[in-house]
């Protein structure tokens, strides 16, 4: 095992920042020429402004602010804390992450909706008849609970304060973190209406449900237990209070009055459950309340905070042609009422003011807490690792992750193989060695919406070749990314059918067979034999030196991913080098296997059919000794992220993106392509695209066992990966002479 280092802070910390091509590096005094940069995240539908009222603010000569286009809201915070941008609009979770990952700020103003203190405030009300006069009483009540499922609003955190302050909490180590908490409410409460999904699988959810079914007791639907139940949601537990159902709701007090007021209820039945152990009657003018969320806000460098807020506080809509006007606009997310924060208030100050929050950021089921370590690989997956850890505690994800940087990915996986760590992510090319070598499994695999951002392994030759089936490559040069990865398994694999499963030859065997030479990059080899005489350019570029192999005339054929084939023409680095053109070469179809010759009009129509084998474009791979309470853990908190930062995110702007750009880096971590993650390896079970890389080495597996192949130990020949190695020197001279320089 080498390096292997935790890096809490450092992932956090490190960053690249650009701004169309300059970096600030200080804090500069406005002048009369500069402007306040503001950062602008676009949202979805009508949330979606940057692009109607950031040229408006550019083009008005007498705008005092520019914007700076940010991918996520904490995309911004990273901007601010590295001076590229001046102030942008973020959410009380924001601050939190903030607040953890050191970045400081001020802020200046409140984005109110209402003239109310806080965005909401939640409260507990009892039934008077329930016997409930302090937090103690709730043993064996019945609770109404607004359930899961929308957090756009309503955090998980939030939703189970309540639970956290007055419940035991356990840790049993044969559950997982969700049943844990769970099983303490169930045996806490004599029932409850919980509805909506407790976990992302809904096979487990089922199970859960039927295993601690009075904890959907009290529901309309006992057995769906789900968000169309009529106690589901935000005024759901009020009417499951007042319809007689149960001893004490969790509520928005504002959902409180409005509930009260419309339904007409005997408002002395009722009464506000305080957190101190006292209980105030619903009419009190001044209710208790057990936790807050605070109003968005602006949060500025500190350097500009003054002149920000006097800024913000001065626009206004009285001019609609005003760039006033337009900024607000596109900071606004309803009609607003901007109340300056006075003084100016550095973060931690601000949410020590809001009553339970930073407090609900502080509850944790397990001591110690549960963790899943992730291995990275570079400084800035590791970045990128460290904001998705805060991001996600903010939420209240369990178990948390952890960040562990290596120097590679067979670093990795041996350290997953090791227990050093626990996740580790993988292309196509290293999931055969994960399995193989290191004994691992996936854990979830990253799937894609269209079928052409999967990857997909074919043959790319010379049009000039007029090759038209695979059996036309005999004899011929071959050129593959790597040793043992997705498209030499691919090749080996059709090969093998070509040949016989009963004939005792490993894949290179087969290989050296079947092409006259070939050039395999492969790490494994010292560096005195490593490759025998592939060019250098071949060797460390993966699917493009294979492409680059084929392009310089030292091979026939390429076997890449189709996309990358797409991408290597358009490439500004390997254009530079190309005396060819991307209309010099085709997929080969194989007209022997699909009847009819490759041509690219043909492949562009029949994808599904000219393709060797498809995988998904990445896979977390863990132990595969992992216990089923842990996988379960572990991919609920995958599942979780997915659900908040994914593709599919519900608030009205990205809070983190999870498959996108990283500070400007494509496929940082996951996969920019990744549309969500699934425990197999399509989005949808009506994906039926066959030649699944998957499946492929499952057959690949079955096969092999099956063999009867007697070997002396003299030769030690074997088609295990150990062996295979040995057979890289022996057939070396044969396998790689060709490219010898």
């Amino acid at each position: 095992m080498s390096k292997l280092a935790i890096a809490k802070n450092i992932g956090v910390l490190f960053f690249f920042f650009f701004y169309e091509g300059s970096v600030i590096t200080s804090a500069v005094p406005l002048t009369a020429v500069e402007k306040f940069k503001v950062c602008v995240v676009d949202g979805r539908g009508s949330f979606k402004k940057a692009s109607k009222y950031c040229p408006l603010l550019d083009q008005n000569a007498n705008s005092k602010v520019e914007c700076v286009i940010g991918l996520d809201r904490l995309d911004c915070l990273r901007k601010i804390s590295k001076g590229h941008a001046d102030w942008s609009i973020f959410t009380p979770e924001d601050l939190v992450t903030a607040q953890n990952s050191g970045v400081e700020m001020l802020i200046t103003n409140e984005m109110r909706f209402t003239d109310d203190n806080f965005e909401y405030e939640v409260v507990a009300v009892i039934n008077n008849d329930a016997g409930i006069s302090s937090k103690h009483d709730l043993k064996d009540k019945k609770l109404c609970h607004p359930g899961y499922g929308y957090e756009t609003d309503w955090t998980t955190i939030l939703a189970n304060y309540l639970e956290s302050n007055v419940v035991p909490q356990k840790c049993i180590p044969s559950l997982t973190v969700m049943e844990n908490k769970i099983k303490t409410s169930s045996d806490f409460f004599y029932a409850a209406c919980k509805a909506g999904p407790w976990v992302n699988d809904p096979i487990t959810d089922r199970q859960l449900k039927k295993k601690y079914n009075n904890l959907c007791a009290l529901c309309g639907d006992r057995t769906e237990c789900s968000i169309n139940d009529k106690y589901w949601g935000r005024r759901g537990p009020l009417f499951c209070l007042t319809d007689g159902f149960g001893d004490v709701a969790w509520a928005r007090l504002d959902d409180v009055r409005v509930h009260f007021n419309f339904t007409n209820n005997e408002i002395d039945k009722y009464s506000y459950l305080c957190l101190d152990g006292t209980v105030l009657p619903l009419n009190t003018s001044l209710p208790c309340t057990w936790v807050v969320k605070p109003w968005p806000v602006v949060a500025t460098r500190r350097t500009m905070a003054q002149e920000i807020q006097q800024l913000v506080s001065s626009l206004t809509h009285e001019t609609a042609s005003s760039w006033h006007s337009t900024l607000l606009d596109l900071i606004e997310s309803y009609h607003i009422k901007i109340v300056d924060v006075s003084p100016i208030e550095a973060v931690e100050s601000y949410l020590d003011r809001a009553p339970g929050y930073l407090s609900a950021n502080s509850f944790s089921g397990c001591h110690p807490p549960r963790l899943i370590r992730v291995c990275t690989t570079s400084n800035i997956e590791n970045a990128k690792c460290g904001w998705l850890r805060e991001a996600a505690a903010v939420y209240g994800i369990e178990p948390g992750i952890d960040c562990l940087k290596a120097d590679n990915k067979t670093h990795c996986m041996s350290a997953v193989q090791n227990d050093r760590v626990d996740v580790v992510i993988i292309s196509p090319d290293e999931a055969h060695q994960a399995k193989k070598i290191y004994d691992l499994k996936p854990l979830f695999y990253e799937t894609v919406s269209s079928k052409k951002d999967k990857y997909l392994t074919v043959a790319i030759t010379r049009i000039s070749n007029r090759f038209v089936q695979f059996s036309d490559l005999k004899r011929t040069k071959s050129c593959f990314p790597t040793y043992d990865g997705i498209a030499f398994n691919t090749v080996a694999y059709k090969l093998r059918n070509y040949t016989s499963w009963s004939e005792c030859k490993t894949d290179l065997e087969l290989l050296s067979d079947f092409f006259q030479n070939s050039c395999i990059p492969s790490p494994t080899l010292d560096q005195s034999k490593r490759n025998g005489g592939c060019k250098k350019e071949f060797l460390d570029g993966g699917d493009f030196g294979a492409l680059r192999c084929l392009i310089s005339g030292y091979g026939d054929v390429a076997f890449v991913s189709k996309n990358s084939f797409e991408n290597f023409f358009s490439d500004v680095k390997e254009s530079k080098n190309n005396k060819v053109q991307k209309s010099d070469f085709q997929v080969l179809c194989d007209e022997s296997e699909y009847g009819k010759s490759q041509m690219s009009y043909y492949y562009e129509q029949h994808e599904d059919w000219c393709h060797m084998s498809w995988a998904t474009v990445g896979q977390a791979m863990v132990r595969n000794n992992s216990s089923d309470i842990w996988i379960k853990d572990t991919l609920d908190a995958f599942l979780q992220m997915d659900n908040l930062f994914g593709k599919n995110y519900r608030s009205f702007t990205n809070t983190m993106t999870m498959f996108g750009l990283f500070d400007g880096i494509s496929d940082v971590l996951f996969h920019d392509t990744t549309s969500s993650l699934q425990q197999g390896p399509v989005s949808k079970n009506t994906d039926t695209m066959p030649r699944s890389y998957s499946d492929l080495l499952i057959k690949k597996y079955i096969n092999s066992n099956n063999l009867r192949c007697q070997y002396s130990s003299s030769n030690a020949l074997n088609i295990g990966y150990c062996h295979m190695l040995l057979l890289i020197f022996v057939l070396g001279f044969k396998v790689t002479s060709f490219f010898y320089v």
